[in-house]
């Protein structure tokens, strides 16, 4: 394949779009990205409403995201710490900062015990952020409780329940470890001397969605663009049919959520039987106004990070104390309506003494595709690594890393460099 070649990225979502800039970097010339929505970013959602930019899909960077933060500094996108403390609300009703909820729950010998322990794991664990997850060690299919009781680090793992639940990745009890231990270290760091401190994180003051904006100014992005139709075809070629025009490419980049692609690919039936064992949360993001809530803070229901609790509150967060709005999260089941939701919603703001005013806005998300333990234990994510580039495709994304925003991205720029730097 030479430089000058078309390639096809479908997806304008941070992968997509790492993608497609990294080919720009390695000499390509002829990168088209073809996106369904008539907006780039994928789950970086920023709304422009009269009280400012509400972040309907990711939040916040932390300051191990170089990647993002990166293309933040490229484009000169301000970025700053993220204005509230975190708050821990146990299931008698009382708020915490980290340190005083573990002391709640746990002795001083437990709790250094367990950061110790934690402190061993994230070493060990340290190559995770970068991986693809294959060649895992077995101990890390295992569901995130048992891997964690396992390690001597429950506490932590208890600690950090608010955020890895209420940033919609699933429970403790099903999802594996090493989905886990890609996040959380950013959010949890030993202090070298027997506690813990919070990761730095930041957010985007003019909208987190600006920041893919600019990126995609820079390339051929086709929005309104959805793809119907790709196929191999026997030059070695790819067909592709986006918005009802057709493109011939030498490769094409996918970068959709490989549970999604059977609607628009022909999939070999090792493609077909892999990607079926994706599965996925329903996601909620919901902007509110109420009345009686504490403002000021980013707090975590930790009563509600279970599964038995799927459809209330995970967290909710207000950052300017002067406006009664918050944003908040909720894992939810598939079948509960809207009027459900908000019914929920509003139980859980009056277990705080608050009233639901009124919900300004609701995004949902098919989020988080990740695989079980069992099919870790069958090599998934080795057997998917093995199908790569047949017939010149290629997938990328959060579904082969994890999904966040920077793994997302550094997901697809490893695959890109490895899989296209050797090219004419």
């Amino acid at each position: 394949m030479k430089r000058s070649d078309p390639i096809a990225v479908v997806g304008a979502g941070p992968a997509g779009l790492c993608a497609a800039d990294t080919l720009r970097q390695l000499g390509y010339t002829n990168v088209t990205v073809l996106e369904a929505e008539q907006r780039v970013g994928g789950k970086v959602c920023s709304v422009a409403t009269p009280a400012g930019i509400v972040e309907m899909g990711a939040v916040l960077a932390s300051s191990e995201c170089e990647l993002v933060l990166g293309l933040a500094r490229r484009f000169a996108i301000p970025y700053a710490a993220y204005p509230v403390p975190q708050h821990y609300l146990d299931e008698q009703g009382r708020r915490h900062d980290a340190a005083g909820f573990l002391a709640s729950r746990y002795d001083g010998p437990t709790i250094a015990r367990a950061v110790a322990a934690y402190a061993d794991q994230l070493a060990r664990c340290a190559a995770l952020g970068d991986s693809d997850l294959a060649a895992l060690d077995d101990d890390l299919h295992l569901p995130f409780d048992r891997y964690a009781a396992l390690h001597g680090f429950t506490p932590v793992a208890e600690l950090a329940r608010g955020a890895l639940v209420g940033f919609g990745y699933g429970y403790y009890e099903s999802v594996p470890a090493c989905y886990y231990m890609k996040l959380i270290g950013w959010l949890l760091r030993p202090d070298g001397q027997g506690g813990l401190r919070p990761g730095e994180l930041f957010m985007f003051p003019q909208g987190f969605q600006g920041l893919w904006e600019a990126l995609a100014r820079e390339h051929d992005v086709r929005l309104g663009t959805p793809v119907t139709a790709l196929r191999r075809i026997a030059d070695g070629r790819v067909s592709i049919t986006a918005g009802g025009v057709q493109y011939e490419v030498a490769a094409a980049i996918v970068a959709a959520p490989l549970h999604t692609v059977a609607a628009f690919m022909t999939l070999t039936d090792a493609e077909r039987a892999l990607f079926g064992q994706l599965r996925s949360h329903r996601y909620v993001v919901s902007a509110f106004a109420a009345t009686g809530l504490a403002t000021g803070e980013f707090l975590f229901l930790h009563e509600n990070e279970v599964a038995a609790r799927c459809g209330h509150m995970n967290a909710w967060a207000n950052r300017n104390p002067a406006l009664p709005m918050y944003l908040g999260w909720q894992l939810a089941p598939r079948t509960a309506s809207d009027e459900a939701l908000t019914a929920l919603l509003a139980d859980d703001v009056a277990r705080q003494g608050g009233r639901l005013e009124r919900v300004a806005l609701r995004r949902e998300w098919d989020y988080f595709p990740h695989v079980d333990s069992a099919a870790l234990g069958q090599r998934f994510f080795e057997q998917v690594a093995a199908l790569q580039g047949a017939g010149q495709v290629w997938y990328a994304g959060g579904a082969l890393h994890f999904e966040t925003v920077e793994h997302s991205a550094r997901q697809a720029r490893a695959l890109v460099r490895r899989a296209f730097a050797d090219c004419r």
